[in-house]
């Protein structure tokens, strides 16, 4: 009895290891995919948090997704390209430059002389980013450029608030503003826009994030500040949330739409569009302001198997899974079978073409190709 106890003891031990290696193995077989997102708290890296933590995702036999952070659209552009991440988001406007080569000059390391104002950033980069590769359309990010209501105190060279008061874009010249992270796409755009405006090295540019650019504000460190974000953006949140009446709010949003488009720039970079942020998105900022936008994309290597975008997508563009993204983050209501290549202006990734063909979204060989 004792013998067969010992027996029974052993082949349970046995088929445990057994299954525990199996296991173990299945896990390891399975093709990792780093996919890339953005800082902390960004709406970027709740995307890919959101991917990652959905059930079907996790479970699913051939791959295994982990989320990595980064410093954003540009930083996940070169990531991805040179094969450190599988997938990531990428604006739509800094894929499309990617890929023609005219990424700005800061990707070479000139970031300090254009700091500087001894060089000017519209030197384009040769360098063509040719892996990255789009899977489908997001949501859209709007540009914000954040001011004090009644101009910030302190500041060398003015005696009243009045005098340091920024009424239009033109009036950032020699202003603290908050422009980005290097090599996110907040940090591009604004130096895209601010180029073209002629403006980029005439202002005192503080490369931070989101949201310590948004406690500069708050101390009155910094004059404005810019956020090319999906809506509401928490950063303008945190520094439009007050006690008390909203009459007393100490933030606006300049207009930046009609600049884009009187300036030509909606022209030269057709990729971005024009837009509304309504009255009442942030807390005492009542007025509509006209602003422009862009399309966060997700993106794949194009040596990632095609069979795998294709599962991902049948998995992540299911009732389940756009339940799942939408409750994450309210821009992510946007996506469905039927905004899947909206804003798309580059390759798709073979596995991403033959799924949105399948679900009638695609007709020609490529989402640009369609436009």
């Amino acid at each position: 009895m004792r013998l067969k106890k010992t027996i029974i003891m052993t082949l349970c031990s046995f088929l445990s290891i057994t299954l525990s290696s199996f296991a173990s193995s299945n896990s390891s077989n399975k093709d990792k995919i780093l996919f890339g997102g953005g800082a902390a708290g960004s709406t970027f890296q709740t995307v890919v948090n959101a991917i990652n933590s959905f059930k079907p995702v996790k479970d699913a036999e051939g791959f295994k997704v982990q989320a990595e952070s980064s410093e954003g659209s540009i930083d996940n552009l070169k990531k991805i390209d040179d094969g450190t991440f599988q997938m990531g988001i990428v604006y739509s406007g800094d894929l499309w430059q990617g890929a023609n080569g005219k990424i700005f000059s800061y990707l070479q390391n000139t970031s300090a002389a254009n700091a500087s104002g001894t060089k000017s950033p519209a030197q384009n980069s040769s360098q063509i980013y040719s892996k990255p590769m789009a899977v489908a359309y997001l949501y859209t990010a709007s540009a914000h450029l954040i001011v004090h209501k009644n101009g910030t105190e302190g500041k060398a060279g003015t005696d009243t608030q009045t005098e340091n008061k920024i009424n239009s874009i033109s009036d950032l010249e020699g202003k603290r503003v908050g422009v980005g992270n290097t090599g996110s796409g907040d940090y591009s755009t604004c130096e895209l826009f601010l180029t073209h405006l002629g403006l980029w090295n005439k202002i005192e540019k503080r490369g931070v994030g989101y949201n310590d650019a948004a406690r500069a504000f708050k101390n009155n460190e910094i004059d404005a500040f810019w956020v090319f974000s999906a809506l509401p953006s928490h950063a303008v949140t945190m520094v439009a949330d007050i006690k008390g009446d909203e009459s007393d709010t100490k933030i606006e949003l300049l207009n930046l739409g009609d600049d884009a488009d009187k300036s030509g720039f909606l022209k030269e970079f057709p990729w971005f569009s024009t837009t509304m942020i309504k009255g009442g998105t942030y807390r005492g900022v009542n007025q509509d302001t006209l602003s422009f936008q862009d399309s966060a994309i997700w993106v794949a290597n194009a040596d990632v198997s095609a069979d795998m975008v294709y599962q991902m997508l049948l998995i992540i563009y299911t009732d389940e899974g756009l339940k799942h993204l939408a409750k994450q983050n309210t821009p992510l209501k946007e996506m469905s079978i039927a905004t899947g290549v909206i804003g798309i202006i580059t390759p798709l990734h073979p596995g991403a073409e033959k799924f949105w063909k399948e679900k009638g979204i695609l007709l020609e060989s490529s989402a640009a190709e369609k436009r």
